[in-house]
């Protein structure tokens, strides 16, 4: 059966090969037949054809990302050296300046940090909102310090993305953490994550009273803005939060929105026991702790079993 099922496979991918490959030889403007005939010349280890079939099908669409992609993958490793300052991957981003994906290659086949992050600026000259470029540079930091700077500049370039803001608070000290935060809330206001972030951040500075008043806070904000407070996606954040080490959030956020949308007495006590024995077969031990607590504080006649 197995052996049926990968001859078949196998049938269906050379057929699909012989499709584009007429397709290559019908139409020479086709990008994906360009592609087949390389890798076909590849598969038969002519690998100079297939560079060459590849640079031909880069010429003749200069402008489909997908063709110079796969020039990425087939580039002679000595013509890799100082790519983006010769060779085919530096034709490549001048015909596409705003191609992501392939400033990305550009970078992967530099040699050394240095020379990677180099790339990786030339692509936010051209892109400076792509927040894949950012993140990628960032990871290239030398250090902490060059890393803030670079978040510092991406969140003014990427406004509009949680996890820049983020990162860059983890690396700020408090003060200056919590003033970045209240800027992240006041530019996306819908972010949940951002009142968890300031949760955290009270908590690992001793703050441990303010935590629930947070996230009872948070939503509330968010409720104002429209936002529906998910049940299901809090308690994913509340196991988040146990598995980062932070219980005083996962119990603030259980406490919070463990009753949301469970409102007959019948339904919130088999569903906070069902949600507590899944949580514990995840191995979120504290999230199940804290819905039985809640559970146990609602149902004061009769416990309800613990972890």
């Amino acid at each position: 059966m197995r052996l049926n099922m990968r001859s078949t496979v196998t049938s269906l991918l050379n057929t699909t090969k012989s499709s584009l490959l007429l397709k290559f030889r019908t139409n020479p403007k086709h990008p994906a037949g360009w592609i087949a005939a390389a890798r076909s010349e590849e598969d038969a280890g002519k690998i100079v054809k297939a560079r060459e079939l590849i640079r031909k099908g880069c010429e003749e669409r200069p402008t489909n990302e997908d063709v110079w992609i796969e020039a990425c993958r087939l580039v002679n490793p000595d013509e890799a050296k100082g790519v983006i300052a010769r060779g085919v991957i530096a034709r490549g981003v001048k015909a596409i300046p705003d191609s992501v994906q392939l400033w990305i290659q550009a970078a992967r086949l530099e040699h050394g940090a240095a020379n990677k992050s180099r790339v990786l600026r030339m692509g936010l000259e051209k892109i400076p909102d792509s927040v894949r470029l950012w993140k990628a540079l960032v990871e290239l930091a030398a250090n902490e310090d060059d890393a803030k700077l670079l978040l510092q500049r991406a969140v003014e370039c990427c406004p509009l993305h949680v996890e820049l803001w983020l990162a860059l608070a983890r690396l700020e000290k408090y003060d200056a953490a919590r003033k970045l935060l209240y800027k992240a809330r006041e530019k996306l206001p819908k972010k949940r994550a951002i009142w968890i972030a300031v949760a955290k951040l009270e908590k690992a500075f001793g703050n441990t009273f303010t935590v629930g008043k947070i996230i009872e806070r948070g939503i509330g904000a968010l409720q104002r803005e429209g936002v529906e407070i998910d049940r299901e996606a809090w308690m994913k954040e509340a196991e988040a939060a146990e598995w980062a080490g932070s219980v005083w959030t996962c119990n603030a956020i259980i406490s919070n929105t463990i009753g949301i949308g469970v409102e007959e007495e019948e339904d919130r006590k088999a569903t906070w026991l069902a949600d507590a024995e899944e949580c514990k077969k995840r191995g979120s031990i504290e999230t199940a702790r804290a819905i039985y607590g809640c559970a146990n504080a609602v149902f004061k006649s009769k416990k309800v079993l613990q972890v």
